[in-house]
């Protein structure tokens, strides 16, 4: 109990506050204490290891230096024994879930002890592993071990006489035929392991549980046998975070000896605005990360539901939604102008063509001056029209008299021959030129007459093919911030409610989705603005 004790002084020393969830295991952990072997050298052992060959490789390359959260994991993990039905002594713990905000170093703190694993466990022929939602991922983890065999001056002489290689499957740990390899969340090449060592890292962005997989495997072939799950707050519901939080804060759990429940987070989003809080997500803020990181990160996303999102789950611990209100209503209001800025302007299209169910629209985008002017044009049919509740049949109304919805006499879904006449109008009444056009390439064929009509050049110089989906994330992020500084003006009531009905789904590496919060509230006008926009920025670079 040495670290526990030096842990609870460091947080009365630095003013760290603990959550429900750590002090329920800070009872386990003494509840433990009195009923199984104490290790404290094994503990001493992997703390001396990792601080005297474990080597910081980012910046200056100097020894790690472990703070007393830390050890305390270390010796949850490590400080215990049992003995098991085979009368054989056996370490406690099978499962440790590390639940704490980033910048805290979870990836070097697993890859130090991967490395204590493989060179010190004494467990000749085993293997090891770093399981993660993709390749890129787990090499945060597998790239730390390798890059220790060449930063840390003991391990690189390992390295020179042939005990710590690196191998076409992963690193080898000669001496001991120990292995490390990684792997992607891949439940069929899962089943049947016999890994004594697991690491699953960021596991907020899994699906499918993949553990009891992996974890039956071990359990079944290793009587030393450990799996560590690391990761942050996450996006991803009903997927394995939330089965997994739900377990580790469940009381069986507290009962379960062998796991280990480190969930570091705010118990609601309202602490969030007392900063004095945000250490119960982040256990070694000032170190790991620095306060003022921490600080700037929490400012940047006050006004951005995309960013609230990104720093309540990541840093805070909070488990989101992945789906989130984008567009504030100020944001979103309408600024009076006249069609005649597009006069003689170079005009941006953006055509967002729909198949069934929701709008068609053209987004046109000039910028004259210093202001971007935008204006759109939806188009529906009367049968999709008549399919509608009545309360969203007169908006469609409303917009229908102010000129920004078309409802077309067409039973059939829109076809590029019921929108040409649409573009020679506008162009005709603005006096506009049409200057690119942004379009799906999964809806070329449909829109080919439309775009050779307007928009042929030999080079294709005036047209774009857009990707969908979080590959717009760029540009949706320019649109919210150009809309943020008044430099965007529409003048529509349609455009005004589909910004308000526009939410984005934050994706895995942090980019954005535009979609709907509900069915019946389109955003089609937005995804064709978007598209307008990168018509407009593709042309000036």
């Amino acid at each position: 109990m040495k670290y526990l004790k030096e842990y609870l002084e460091y947080n009365i020393e630095n003013k760290i506050k603990i959550n429900k969830d750590i002090q329920k295991q800070i009872k386990k952990s003494i509840r433990i204490h009195k009923k199984y072997i104490y290790r404290p050298e094994r503990v001493e052992q992997a703390i001396d290891f990792i601080e005297n060959v474990f080597m910081l490789t980012t910046g200056d390359l100097r020894p790690i230096k472990l703070l007393p959260p830390q050890e305390w994991w270390i010796e949850c993990l490590f400080g215990y024994d049992m003995v098991n039905p085979q009368g054989e002594q056996v370490l406690l713990v099978n499962e440790m879930f590390l639940n704490v905000g980033r910048g805290t170093g979870k990836s070097t703190f697993a890859a130090a002890i991967v490395l204590y694993f493989m060179i010190l466990s004494g467990r000749f022929g085993a293997k090891a592993q770093v399981i993660a939602y993709d390749n890129l991922q787990a090499e945060a983890v597998f790239g730390q071990v390798r890059n220790q065999s060449r930063a840390s001056i003991l391990l690189s002489e390992m390295s020179d006489f042939n005990m710590f290689n690196s191998t076409k499957t992963g690193l080898l740990f000669g001496p001991m035929l120990i292995k490390f390899v990684k792997q992607t969340n891949d439940v069929n090449r899962a089943q049947g392991g016999d890994t004594s060592l697991n690491v699953f890292d960021e596991v907020h962005v899994y699906k499918d549980d993949i553990t009891e997989a992996v974890n039956k495997g071990s359990r079944m072939k290793q009587a030393n046998w450990q799996s560590i799950y690391i990761t942050s707050g996450g996006t991803t519901r009903k997927g394995l975070y939330d089965t997994m939080i739900k377990r580790f804060s469940s009381a069986k759990e507290f009962k379960n000896d062998r796991s280990v429940s480190l969930l570091y987070r705010l118990e609601n989003i309202d602490q969030v605005r007392d900063k004095r809080n945000w250490s119960m997500a982040l256990p070694l803020i000032g170190h790991l990360p620095k306060w003022s990181a921490v600080e700037e990160e929490y400012e940047l996303s006050k006004g951005d539901p995309a960013l609230q999102v990104k720093f309540l789950a990541m840093s805070m611990g909070i488990a989101m939604n992945n789906v989130r209100n984008y567009f504030t209503a100020g944001e979103s209001a309408r600024k009076e102008f006249d069609l005649s800025v597009f006069k003689g302007a170079k005009t941006y299209l953006g055509i967002d063509l729909s198949l069934h169910g929701d709008l068609t629209t053209f987004a046109f985008l000039c910028k004259p001056d210093d202001i971007y002017y935008l204006h759109t044009i939806s188009f529906t049919t009367r049968k999709e029209f008549e399919q509608l509740d009545k309360d969203i049949q007169d908006l469609y109304l409303k917009f229908e008299q102010e000129g920004s919805l078309i409802i077309l006499e067409t039973n059939d879904y829109i076809k590029s021959k019921d929108l040409i006449q649409y573009l020679v109008k506008f162009k005709k009444e603005t006096g506009c030129y049409y200057q690119m056009v942004g379009y799906d390439r999964a809806r070329y064929e449909i829109l080919e007459k439309l775009i050779e009509k307007f928009f042929f050049d030999k080079d294709d110089d005036r047209q774009i093919a857009i990707r969908q989906g979080f590959a717009m994330s760029d540009y949706i992020r320019i649109l919210k911030s150009q809309l943020k500084q008044n430099t965007i003006y529409h003048n529509q009531e349609l455009l005004e409610w589909s910004l308000m009905n526009t939410a984005v789904k934050v994706g895995y590496n942090d980019d954005l989705k535009l979609v709907k919060t509900t069915n019946s509230k389109k955003i089609d006008p937005v995804v064709a603005s978007v598209m307008a926009l990168q018509a407009y920025i593709r042309d000036e670079n």
